[in-house]
């Protein structure tokens, strides 16, 4: 058998990369729910491409930790209880909380950074497609934890958020908490050009009292 020439593997990449982003934006808007089983054959036709990209996407959604697979059966949306739930938002807090007492004070130009990802943001809190905020909240929160040398402690909260995306999407389902957001995260930047570690700490921790992915998660599925 010929092997694939690179214009199919160029094509098959950029159509992995589309079906990752459909499929997680599905789940982050609640159209794919937790436990439901994801049907290879389905999304290949939905999407009208192989199923040869649909499986990496599916890779690496089940990389991430949206996505469970279970030999034999296939693919499924992950469901957490909310007692797993709780936990994921007690270790969130508790390492952030450190990462954020050994930052080192950024530059202006990181703070201009930081600034143009809210301003990105505050863009999208009114349109009816607004799930692109969770990534940017993502990397808006993993910048500034960057700047703590605590290398390991990092990898472990990145490890974290990406379980912990879907329900922050859960957060974001109204207008109200999208622009609060918003307005949690100019705190977060003004305390930071300030450089005022007690500012700092003080802005994270309303943030986090006012997302809490393990409370509103478990209220979300009736917990």
């Amino acid at each position: 058998m010929a092997a694939p020439s690179r214009r199919t593997l160029v094509k098959e990449g950029a159509s992995a990369e589309r079906t990752v982003r459909e499929l997680r934006n599905q789940i982050l808007q609640g159209r794919l729910l937790p436990g439901e089983q994801i049907r290879q054959e389905e999304i290949a036709e939905q999407l009208r491409i192989s199923r040869v990209p649909v499986r990496e996407a599916l890779s690496v959604l089940a990389s991430e930790g949206l996505l469970t697979h279970r030999p034999h059966q296939g693919y499924f949306v992950t469901k957490r209880s909310p007692e797993e739930l709780a936990q994921i938002g007690l270790m969130l807090a508790l390492l952030e909380e450190e990462l954020t007492r050994t930052i080192v004070w950024p530059t202006e130009e990181f703070v201009a950074e930081l600034r143009s990802l809210n301003a990105d943001m505050e863009r999208l809190v009114d349109e009816p497609e607004w799930v692109d905020m969770v990534a940017i909240n993502h990397q808006f929160h993993l910048r500034i934890f960057g700047l703590s040398p605590l290398n390991l402690v990092l990898d472990e909260v990145r490890r974290l958020w990406m379980l912990a995306d879907a329900f922050i999407a859960i957060d974001y389902a109204t207008r109200e908490r999208r622009r609060q957001t918003v307005a949690q995260h100019e705190r977060i930047i003004k305390a930071l050009a300030a450089r005022s570690r007690a500012r700092l700490l003080k802005s994270f921790r309303d943030h986090r009292d006012t997302t809490n992915v393990g409370a509103r998660a478990g209220m979300a599925h009736g917990g």
